[in-house]
């Protein structure tokens, strides 16, 4: 375990929190019901595991000691957003102990040979929708992932803009500015009311 929270320290780019629109969009994507067992593999701040509707749930996290790569019990969903220097091994983890996965991938990350990797393992694409979160690079892609599924794909808010969810704005948030790079975790204008105060 030490070793994986190493690696997540050497990679910042793997904290990158989620919008709470997106999450709240990826749950309602999934259809919860009373009687699920929920996974929030990485919980973070909390923004899948605390607007979850009543179920069942569970958490893990790496900084809370929780790794999700010691996680062993059977759930009916999981449900989050994982580190993408990590997705095989993310993959081959969550389709050990799920029979249907939401995670949003970056447009690089959903690519053919993990569609046919989770093809050749029983698991296809039920919904899907795209995301463009402002500070994010490039569109996100929202994917629910079921087991022995094969009916239809069905899309959902197709290219919906993200803009900061804390100044609802198009603020630079996770941009370059004047040289210097921008947290994707941090408002913009809101560091720069902050630096104004100083």
């Amino acid at each position: 375990m030490d070793k994986i929270l190493k690696q997540q320290k050497r990679k910042p780019n793997d904290i990158v929190y989620t919008p709470l629109s997106v999450a709240k969009l990826m749950i309602k994507m999934c259809d919860i019901k009373e009687t699920d067992k929920v996974l929030d593999p990485c919980k973070g701040g909390g923004i899948f595991y605390n607007n979850l509707p009543k179920c069942e749930k569970y958490w893990c996290e790496i900084d809370k000691k929780k790794d999700f790569f010691e996680w062993n019990k059977k759930v009916d969903l999981i449900i989050g957003n994982p580190p993408y220097s990590m997705w095989n091994k993310w993959l081959e983890h969550t389709i050990k102990y799920c029979d249907k996965f939401c995670y949003i991938f970056g447009v690089v990350n959903l690519d053919p040979k993990r569609i046919k990797y989770l093809n050749e393992n029983g698991f296809y694409i039920k919904k899907m929708t795209f995301v463009r979160i402002d500070w994010w690079f490039l569109y996100s892609i929202i994917v629910l992932f079921e087991k022995d599924y094969n009916g239809d794909v069905i899309f959902e808010n197709i290219g919906e803009r993200i803009l900061c969810d804390i100044c609802n704005k198009r603020c630079g948030r996770g941009q370059t500015r004047k040289g210097v790079k921008q947290s994707p975790n941090i408002c913009y204008l809101e560091t720069l009311k902050k630096n104004k105060k100083k």
